[in-house]
């Protein structure tokens, strides 16, 4: 594995205040361990953000005929958890964030909520140790990439809102996602989630994943998919 400082030159970036990017890759779980006085949040408050402008003024000038609303529903599916995560799982950030034994014991290193935490706070690190010209070089790299890949911007699509909004559309609102069956694939607890989604007492569609919100979303699109077509 590289070292950290391996892992930043990738992205033209040579550290100045290491204890910037050590905080950016603290969750609390390590900090009560050790008796830190410092976590992520506070970058991942500042990370979160900057995320918002840049994503905000790529759209604005890459796609000048969109309107806002589009604009905004597009954003918002870039800076959402799993999107980050995904981001955050490609360049191997799950290697740097510091946890402690029972966040490690759990594969916290693997997970969405802290995936796209960790991926918003070392933005904010980048952007307070290096500026803004490096902060967008490492945005080009990892973030603005999914704008630029259409199989990946396929993923991070919000099919549950699409499907809730075509619904509220036609006055019918009381969607209820359940768990149909817990597949436990390995001796590595994975495990592949079957999530059918109703309409009152009516399934619209089921998906499959290894993550609730995966199977979720792909149940959704099920339903999509199934509606369209009536």
């Amino acid at each position: 594995m590289m070292t950290l400082e391996e892992f930043l030159q990738q992205y033209d970036i040579k550290i100045k205040n290491r204890h910037l990017y050590d905080e950016a890759l603290t969750h609390n779980s390590f900090s009560n361990e050790k008796h830190l006085k410092y976590t992520y949040q506070r970058l991942e408050f500042l990370g979160d953000s900057l995320l918002q402008m840049y994503v905000s003024l790529y759209f604005f000038r890459n796609h000048p005929k969109l309107k806002e609303g589009v604009l905004t529903k597009s954003r918002s599916n870039i800076v959402r958890e799993e999107s980050l995560a995904m981001i955050a799982r490609q360049i191997n950030l799950g290697n740097y964030i510091r946890l402690g034994q029972g966040e490690l014991n759990s594969k916290g290193y693997d997970k969405d909520s802290i995936l796209s935490d960790v991926f918003e706070s070392i933005t904010a690190a980048i952007y307070l140790d290096q500026g803004e010209e490096k902060t967008l070089n490492w945005l080009n790299k990892t973030l603005f990439k999914i704008m630029n890949n259409d199989q990946l911007l396929e993923k991070t699509k919000d099919y549950k809102s699409e499907l809730q909004e075509l619904l509220q559309a036609n006055k019918r609102t009381d969607l209820k996602y359940i768990v149909d069956l817990e597949n436990h694939m390995d001796a590595e607890s994975k495990i592949e989630y079957t999530i059918s989604v109703y309409l009152e007492d009516q399934k619209l569609g089921t998906g499959i994943g290894f993550s609730k919100q995966q199977a979720e979303q792909r149940a959704a699109k099920d339903s999509l998919s199934k509606l369209k077509i009536r």
